[in-house]
């Protein structure tokens, strides 16, 4: 599985508008929590399945886009963080030593 990079205010309207499953990664390549953090999220059955639409943020480089997440969202910035969207809604959100894939992967069950 591969992440796509969310690097466009413009994916982000695509991402609130699909019918299909998002799953959001806003990551701090500088920060060693973040990247152990990926690191595990990486190795989760969730991601290797690779049935949703992963997309990978990097707060350094696209911080206006993740002040836009959190604002529209009303989700405290934070790294990392995911947020999960199914059928056009954040049903689920998640930072630090909270993010478990195995958590998201039961809400996406429902």
């Amino acid at each position: 599985m591969a992440w796509e990079s969310l690097d466009d205010l413009s994916i982000l309207s695509q991402i609130n508008s699909s019918p299909e499953s998002q799953i959001i990664f806003k990551h701090s390549p500088r920060c060693g929590i973040s990247s152990m953090a990926l690191r595990r999220f990486e190795k989760s059955d969730l991601y290797k399945s690779g049935n949703f639409n992963f997309w990978l943020l990097n707060v350094l480089e696209n911080r206006e886009l993740s002040n836009s997440l959190a604002s529209e969202f009303n989700v405290r910035h934070e790294s990392p963080q995911v947020m999960v969207f199914h059928d056009k809604n954040l049903v689920h959100h998640a930072s630090h030593s909270y993010i478990d894939a195995e958590e998201i992967a039961r809400i996406l069950k429902k």
